[in-house]
């Protein structure tokens, strides 16, 4: 029987969230006729990751395969279970999501309906307590939200890896998620491995759907909703996105930073110590934290080009 989905789940010591993951797997709903498999990739655990995984393929619910990965990269599990998946389309969600029991039937018709390389679901956060007022959820990332509204609609944006689907054959076409980019272990620092491929197909002129039927809950955990957490994520924010675009080829630098960070980071500077509401204050502290990242990793960037251009200089000298 052809195998038609794939989904890939890439964990690392979080035995008793995934536990609850696996749970949801089993209540999904899916007709006869989808056949899908779930691969879990353990990125090295030290836990009970792996007795999680087997309790799951032994119940006969789900149809698991279980994949080892020893490098300490998100990507790197994330490519390793794209290796081992047989099915047309791969599906990639998260160790720590509750799945809506259609999630799985809506993403395949959503390619089946409107084509397409790839399908973005929608990822609705979930409070175990409530939500401090200083959070501006709009837009928020650092506590993982995706929802478009209620429609069905191309979009311009790169899917979130919580809940994303993707032809396996775009792989092939356009490569596997960057080794420089994902989380590495439990320092959840670097990101934006999931970004950097959704915006790979959106040059590339790749129809992505937004399939508000798809759907995940994420639980906020409230070790995340602390300001030192937010101020550490929008720092590492900034650097994730400037290592994905990469340093600017043309225009004016200041130690190989260019020239428009710093104006950034003086109107993000001078709005945070200007705005008396104490929630806005927040916001511009959160974005001049990013900026400080973002203008940290060009310089890192500018050093390692120079570096790597030192050998070639030498070359021509002889």
């Amino acid at each position: 029987m052809m195998m038609h989905v794939s989904v890939i789940v890439a964990t690392y010591n979080r035995a008793p969230s995934l536990r609850k993951t696996l749970e949801t797997f089993a209540k999904l709903v899916c007709p006869a006729d989808l056949n899908w498999e779930l691969i879990i990739v353990d990125n090295n655990s030290n836990d009970d990751t792996k007795q999680v995984a087997n309790q799951c393929a032994n119940s006969g619910r789900v149809r698991v395969r279980y994949v080892f990965e020893k490098r300490q990269c998100k990507s790197a599990a994330l490519n390793a279970g794209i290796g081992a998946a047989q099915g047309e389309l791969i599906a990639f969600t998260d160790d720590d999501v509750l799945l809506h029991q259609d999630w799985l039937t809506s993403l395949a018709r959503t390619f089946a309906r409107f084509g397409g390389a790839a399908v973005a679901g929608r990822i609705v956060p979930t409070w175990v307590q409530k939500k401090p007022e200083w959070l501006e959820i709009d837009g928020q990332q650092a506590v993982v939200n995706f929802e478009l509204g209620e429609e069905f609609k191309e979009i311009e944006l790169p899917p979130i890896g919580a809940n994303c689907a993707f032809r396996k054959d775009v792989f092939a076409r356009y490569g596997l998620f960057r080794l420089d980019l994902g989380v590495r272990g439990s320092q959840h620092t670097i990101t934006c491995e999931d970004t950097e491929f959704g915006m790979r197909l959106l040059r590339a002129g790749e129809k992505i759907i937004y399939c508000p039927d798809a759907i995940v809950y994420h639980p906020v955990d409230p070790k995340r909703i602390t300001k030192k957490y937010f101020l550490d994520w929008y720092y590492y924010n900034g650097v994730s996105l400037t290592r994905t675009a990469g340093p600017p080829a043309f225009g004016v630098f200041y130690f190989g930073v260019p020239r428009w960070f710093y104006r950034e980071l003086g109107d993000h500077l001078a709005r945070w110590m200007v705005t008396l509401d104490k929630n806005r204050r927040f916001h511009w502290k959160l974005r001049t934290y990013r900026t400080v990242g973002a203008i940290i990793e060009s310089y890192r960037l500018s050093k390692a080009r120079e570096m790597s251009e030192i050998p070639h200089l030498q070359q021509q000298s002889e």
